[in-house]
């Protein structure tokens, strides 16, 4: 991983304008965009970095920057990304370039610090200082755009850097940052040129609840070449179930080790890790005995492989009590993209990807009703189940492949960034 060097002295055009200096403010396709996110590369955040890939991919220059380090590093992320650090900078560099800033933008450092007091009343919000390195980076490298992951810490780091250097910002939102801790939400999308998210269930929220944001669904799509259909006999032999993804009370873990007590014979593998991996842990012992393994955090190509062997993925997510939930994880799409049957609860986004014939639904937080369509879903033949894991591949190939979705965030990208041109 590439940490980019300080930027060197530049003038007021540079932040006044961010645009490609070409004399008449034309459009020109190929954008220079900032990716700011709370940490990188997160192993469990492979969509920022499958996104990140896409928009290069399509030309686009895209440098990253990260309020801290990763605590679990995804060791797929390319090593090749310009990637700033914000827990990085000295304390002494970071006091000159506020400084610079200051003297550059006087006003909309006075706005900034006016508002942080009103953000503060529902979230933390870092020192100008902190932010002032960044914010002449984005000078230096004449970044055009900031897009922030997770409407959290990042689409207020966007949001206040936007404003101080003059370029325009967008947001894609969640889950968590969406109904659990939705803090300054309305002025971040309000204010942002665009925002994204990333089923139609978020997307009917985030309308209802800031009706003058621009809001469009963007799934967070799957490269389908990487997640091939099993090319022998899966190993379960139409037992074997797997579960990916934090040990939260969202994912419903307890209810899938419930009805997987009901299912004799069935064995169950749970990759993830979270605060309640003891909890589950003791629960699958008392309940299923050796039949239930949680695995822990596994890289990406570990996931993969797992997914081969097994026979459905199972997503049994629910609204937890503090109101965080789950939208459309992306390991559902990547499964239905190998053939796997898919069951999962009807919550959320799950039942605008988990259809039939290959996918089945149940009642969240009701292990009988899982247990019954786990017990249909492996009792179908294998003919049954190619065809059935055909449909499942073709659905993602044609509404959540990773370079289209990617492509049609651009296309809006892209006009915003042209309005700001001109």
């Amino acid at each position: 991983m590439a940490e980019s060097v300080h930027a060197g002295r530049t003038g007021d055009d540079a932040l006044q304008s961010g645009g490609d200096g070409s004399p008449n403010g034309g459009v020109d396709l190929i954008m220079r965009l900032l990716l700011v996110v709370d940490q990188w590369p997160e192993l469990s955040e492979t969509f920022v970095v499958n996104e990140l890939q896409a928009l290069r991919r399509l030309g686009h220059e895209v440098r990253v920057q990260a309020a801290d380090p990763a605590a679990h590093p995804n060791p797929e992320a390319p090593g090749d990304v310009d990637v700033h650090v914000l827990a990085h900078d000295e304390r002494a560099a970071a006091v000159r370039d506020l400084l610079w800033l200051v003297a550059r933008r006087p006003l909309a450092c006075a706005r900034d610090l006016a508002g942080r007091t009103r953000w503060r009343r529902e979230e933390w919000a870092r020192p100008l200082r902190t932010l002032a390195p960044a914010a002449r980076r984005i000078a230096g490298h004449r970044d055009e755009h900031l897009h922030a992951h997770f409407a959290g810490g990042a689409a207020l780091d966007a949001l206040r850097l936007a404003a101080l250097t003059g370029r325009s910002f967008s947001v894609t939102a969640h889950a968590y940052d969406i109904f659990m801790t939705p803090r300054n939400l309305r002025e971040k999308l309000a204010r942002a040129g665009a925002v994204f998210s990333g089923c139609d269930y978020n997307v009917r929220h985030l309308r209802a609840t800031v009706p003058q944001a621009d809001v469009h669904k963007i799934v967070m799509g799957v490269d389908a070449s990487a997640f091939a259909p099993a090319t022998s006999p899966r190993s379960g032999r139409g037992q074997a179930i797997i579960a990916v993804g934090r040990l939260v009370e969202k994912k419903g873990f307890d209810v899938l080790i419930e009805a997987v007590a009901e299912l004799p014979g069935v064995t169950l593998r749970i990759i993830g890790d979270g605060p309640l991996r003891g909890q589950l842990t003791q629960l699958a012992r008392e309940r299923c005995g050796d039949r239930v393994q949680l695995l822990g955090s596994r890289a990406p190509a570990q996931v993969r492989a797992a997914l081969e062997q097994a026979d459905v993925l199972a997503m049994p997510c629910v609204v937890a009590r503090d109101g965080d939930r789950d939208s459309m994880p992306v390991v559902v799409k990547e499964a239905m993209a190998m053939g796997l049957l898919v069951v999962a609860s009807d919550e959320v986004g799950l039942p605008e990807c988990v259809l039939a014939p290959w996918g089945l639904l149940a009642p969240p937080g009701d292990p009988a009703a899982l247990a019954e369509q786990l017990r249909a879903a492996l009792a179908l033949d294998p003919g049954a189940r190619r065809r059935a894991g055909e449909q499942a591949r073709a659905w993602v190939q044609a509404n959540a492949a990773v370079d289209g979705e990617t492509r049609r965030m651009a296309d809006v990208l892209e006009r915003v960034v042209a309005a700001r041109r001109q």
